[in-house]
């Protein structure tokens, strides 16, 4: 397998629903769960090169985190933009800038402390046999669509799968599908927009307990699942 891949780590969410906490600089287990995330990239001998978006805000918190931790990947830190794939353009940027000769890179959410080089292997080998693949689990429960409160269908829960990051791309080819035409419109995964382009999208295993922290619950969750590592 070719090390010549980088990961690009979306920091700059505005943590809506976190009761006024920055969800990434949240204690989980005794670490901030961005501190928690980067980990498992410096630690994964597959990344050769870190880029880290944060918001504007954050940019000197997160300098001096990177200096206290002394991660040794770290390429780039640029501020994020006012929509997630503004962000993710911006990383796409700042790695064609810092380290040109990146083959494949792996964009993934920071709120998701759990992932797991196992899982970054996947996507990475998959990536490598077709250019384009994400992170996903299959859903578990039933679900409607609904319109103005009245169920209007039921899916077919076996076609169906819940998206996760990490994403992994050929650079190239996400480079130019953030600079298309299509990523005018607002998109909530980088995959939709190689979909625009035409080209196909692959799934790999992600994990159940690969969990966005979003709620306070996820927090208790996700503490519950750390320590479940331990026993």
């Amino acid at each position: 397998m070719q090390n010549t891949s980088a990961a690009i780590i979306v920091a700059a969410g505005a943590s809506r629903r976190m009761q006024g906490r920055d969800k990434l600089w949240t204690p989980l287990a005794g670490r901030i769960i961005l501190a928690r995330t980067i980990d498992v990239f410096e630690a994964s001998p597959l990344i050769e090169s870190i880029v880290l978006v944060p918001s504007k805000e954050r940019l000197a918190d997160i300098s001096t985190l990177c200096n206290n931790e002394g991660w040794h990947k770290i390429a780039a830190i640029v501020p994020g933009g006012a929509r997630r794939q503004d962000s993710v353009c911006a990383g796409l940027d700042a790695l064609a800038a810092v380290t040109p000769t990146t083959q494949w890179v792996t964009i993934h959410d920071a709120a998701r402390p759990l992932v797991t080089s196992a899982i970054l292997e996947a996507g990475l080998k998959a990536a490598q046999e077709y250019q384009a693949a994400i992170a996903a689990v299959p859903v578990k429960d039933t679900i409607k669509l609904v319109q103005e409160g009245r169920v209007t269908a039921t899916l077919d829960r076996s076609q169906l799968w819940a998206i996760q990051t990490p994403q992994v791309f050929s650079f190239l080819l996400i480079h130019q599908a953030h600079h298309s035409p299509a990523a005018m419109g607002d998109v909530t995964d980088d995959a939709t927009l190689i979909e625009q382009l035409g080209h196909p999208v692959v799934i790999f295993p992600g994990a159940y307990t690969n969990i966005k922290i979003t709620t306070e619950e996820d927090l208790f969750l996700a503490e519950a699942l750390i320590q479940g590592y331990k026993t």
